[in-house]
């Protein structure tokens, strides 16, 4: 069914973590399943709306280690939006890297998003395995996975 799966490790187990952020439950499912099947390996942690991640990054910020935020616009509680500007000032702010993944097809919205220097990305949701394989092959990222092993 898919081409030969080249299957991603990171370089080293803390480097990264990833984040998907959204208050949709399907989409954090198949997002979750999407980066799998594109041979992501490393554990990834649900947070439900802008708060939750922001929490979480606040507890468990170890100074070796980048997050990978997959970053819904439009959630309750702390949005997207509102989330990149509460992080603005947080010490662990150059080890974030923020993909937006929303439904909004606007090119303004795109546009914003990419005015925040830790948004290396914009993606339409729902993600698939082949967008996944380029966020994870991306300049920004590429150092953090190997692919040199095959399945």
């Amino acid at each position: 069914m898919y081409a030969k799966q080249i299957k991603f490790r990171t370089m080293a187990n803390d480097g990264l973590k990833i984040l998907l952020v959204d208050d949709d439950k399907i989409m954090l499912f198949l997002h979750d399943t999407f980066l799998k099947r594109s041979g992501v390996l490393c554990d990834t942690v649900l947070c439900y709306n802008g708060k939750e991640a922001l929490d979480y990054l606040d507890t468990n910020h170890a100074l070796e280690t980048t997050f990978l935020i997959l970053l819904d616009i439009n959630m309750p509680i702390m949005n997207g939006w509102e989330f990149l500007g509460a992080i603005r000032d947080r010490p662990y702010l150059p080890k974030v890297l923020i993909v937006m993944v929303s439904s909004a097809t606007e090119e303004s919205e795109k546009a914003r998003a990419l005015t925040f220097m830790q948004v290396i990305d914009y993606q339409q949701k729902p993600l698939t395995v082949e967008s996944c394989r380029r966020i994870i092959g991306s300049e920004k990222l590429r150092g953090f996975f190997d692919n040199s092993f095959r399945e």
